[in-house]
């Protein structure tokens, strides 16, 4: 997760905020390349920029998509898992 998360927030230049609501639904794989657009709030505007294929940049990606759990109901990328401790 983490790594995603560098890539996609070096590439384009993100903040915080922009990274925390980003949605699957703001990403398009196309194969070679993702194109990722996130809409600002602020001034009805969208950021739009492309993260190709540097070393493992996509196959990082696709492998952090597919260990998302299946029953999530909501469509953010970037998901917090809590260790929860069971006794003993």
């Amino acid at each position: 997760m983490i790594k995603v998360g560098l890539i996609l927030g070096i590439t384009g230049a993100c903040r915080t905020d922009e990274l925390v609501n980003l949605t699957v639904d703001d990403i398009e794989d196309v194969g070679s390349s993702l194109i990722v657009k996130i809409p600002n709030i602020d001034n009805d505007s969208t950021k739009i920029f492309v993260v190709t294929d540097v070393g493992t940049c996509l196959n990082l990606f696709r492998k952090y998509l597919s260990l998302r759990l299946s029953p999530v109901k909501h469509k953010r990328l970037f998901l917090y898992y809590k260790q929860e401790n069971h006794g003993s």
